[in-house]
């Protein structure tokens, strides 16, 4: 199949600042989306045009402040134009007509540097431009194979890292006559356009749904089903010139559009990181309090187990500490969620009233429908994990409560036997100080040979006798204590 002047539009976003971040791992030179605009244009053009991209962007220290700073610097700026043109042929290998291949053709594109909020953009276009290089004629329908060469090495599939936002490609090409006039489903030109930017072994998204937006086909391409490896591309086949001109009208907005989009995406993405931590952090909770029960089941406590209970007592509010921070956390990409999804939907108001039309639903569905599920999605998350918070309350106080009531039972009983001890040995050092009293007034001297035959020496009587009593005395505190519980 042919197509006229297609276009492909790169729309990457990363973090410029935010609290994980740090500024200054991320001086210019470091910074990935420059890389990746060199390595693309590199690529297409077989390292004939080097872009440098990173030589003609601002200082990060020296951008102006502001919401939005476009980053070239002004020795680079021509006629009030803040992206970087370039231009050049490469071979065209045209499957269907002999006679065009290796055919010179021209392309041309632009990178357009942009700092947003918190975050870099680049927006990186590569085109088979309307008209030749003299602006006079008209550039010929060309097959979309042509587009593979665009995409040497996979190369407009970024590489993630920890700033890295999203991306979306947007590819936009005319129908041609022929097409109009066979009346071809526009379905089989995008998927056409989609086998050719992603060739095997290349992965390509799944189509997601179509519409029409100003007037003419587009169709959307990732499903959030497969959100590990999202990708997403939109295919775009104008119609009539209106789309064309429409899109000309709020390029800016839907530059912020798609920023606010990767923003809410990538949100999602990571609660979903989140969520499989805080959910293993919840089974441990559980089985916390599975081994509080069936440790404490038993109604004698030893020491051992008080140990293990103590032990755990300090441990809890370390692992209370952790689930709160991972608890926090959701709920900060559910608030980022609903603060970008808010600024996409004004995006969509003021391209609605800049080119008077409201026939959005292709771009409205992402709002309408997949913010309001991921939304809804973590607050039901939220709303089951936050019961993981008092369930660690629930534990800290009830080994609390065992290990208190446990010692106070220790220390009664400590007590007790320190008392039984005190009377026994009391009442046994009283009755051996008045038999003491008797033994200097006998004048026998000890035998330290004991004999059944004879009787005992006075002192082995008075020890018996206080060792007796001791031990008596013992026997009655003992029931005194007792008899107090």
């Amino acid at each position: 199949m042919k197509i006229y002047a297609p276009n492909i539009h790169l729309f990457a976003f990363q973090l410029y600042k935010a609290a994980n971040v740090d500024r200054n791992s991320l001086a210019k030179q470091d910074i990935k989306l420059w890389h990746s605009a060199n390595d693309i244009v590199n690529n297409t053009f077989n390292n004939k045009i080097n872009l440098q991209l990173a030589r003609r962007i601002v200082d990060v220290e020296n951008e102006p402040k502001g919401s939005r700073v476009e980053l070239i610097k002004p020795s680079e700026v021509e006629e009030d134009d803040y992206s970087i043109n370039f231009a050049g042929n490469f071979k065209y290998n045209n499957q269907h007509q002999h006679q065009n291949q290796n055919q010179n053709v021209l392309i041309k594109g632009f990178v357009y540097p942009i700092r947003i909020y918190d975050s870099y953009g680049l927006w990186l276009n590569l085109r088979r431009p309307e008209k030749e290089a003299d602006n006079k004629a008209l550039t010929e329908d060309v097959d979309t194979c042509l587009l593979s060469q665009f995409n040497p090495r996979n190369c407009l599939t970024l590489i993630p890292d920890e700033y890295f936002l999203g991306q979306t490609l947007l590819i936009t090409a005319w129908i041609t006559l022929e097409d109009k006039q066979n009346q071809t489903n526009p379905y089989n030109i995008a998927q056409e356009c989609l086998t050719a930017i992603f060739p095997q072994p290349y992965k390509k998204p799944e189509f997601n749904r179509q519409a029409e937006l100003f007037g003419s086909p587009i169709f959307e391409y990732a499903l959030f089903s497969q959100l590990e490896n999202y990708q997403h591309i939109i295919i775009w086949l104008f119609d009539n010139s209106q789309a064309d001109e429409k899109f000309n009208q709020c390029y800016q907005e839907i530059l912020d559009l798609f920023f606010f989009r990767s923003k809410v995406v990538k949100a999602f993405q990571d609660s979903r990181i989140i969520y499989q931590e805080i959910a293993t952090a919840y089974d441990e909770i559980e089985k916390t309090i599975e081994n509080i029960e069936s440790t404490t089941a038993s109604d004698k406590i030893t020491v051992k187990i008080l140990n293990q209970l103590t032990e755990k007592l300090k441990e809890l509010p370390q692992e209370s500490l952790k689930y709160t921070r991972l608890l926090r956390n959701l709920k900060d990409y559910q608030n980022t969620i609903d603060i970008n999804r808010n600024n996409y939907q004004e995006k969509l108001r003021q391209i609605s009233a800049a080119t008077q039309d409201d026939s959005l639903s292709i771009l409205q569905t992402f709002y309408q429908q997949d913010c309001e599920r991921f939304y809804k999605q973590i607050n039901a998350n939220i709303g089951y994990f936050e019961q993981g918070s008092s369930l660690l309350e629930q534990a800290t106080a009830s080994i609390r409560g065992i290990v208190e009531i446990e010692q106070t039972k220790r220390d009664r009983s400590l007590e007790a036997t320190i008392n039984t001890l005190g009377i026994g040995f009391g009442g046994g050092a009283i009755i051996s100080g008045v038999v003491v009293q008797h033994i200097d007034k006998i004048k026998q001297p000890i035998d330290l040979n004991l004999s059944l035959n004879k009787p005992p020496h006075p002192f082995y009587a008075s020890l018996a006798l206080s060792i007796a009593a001791t031990l008596l005395f013992i026997g009655v505190g003992w029931l005194i204590a007792n008899r107090e519980k």
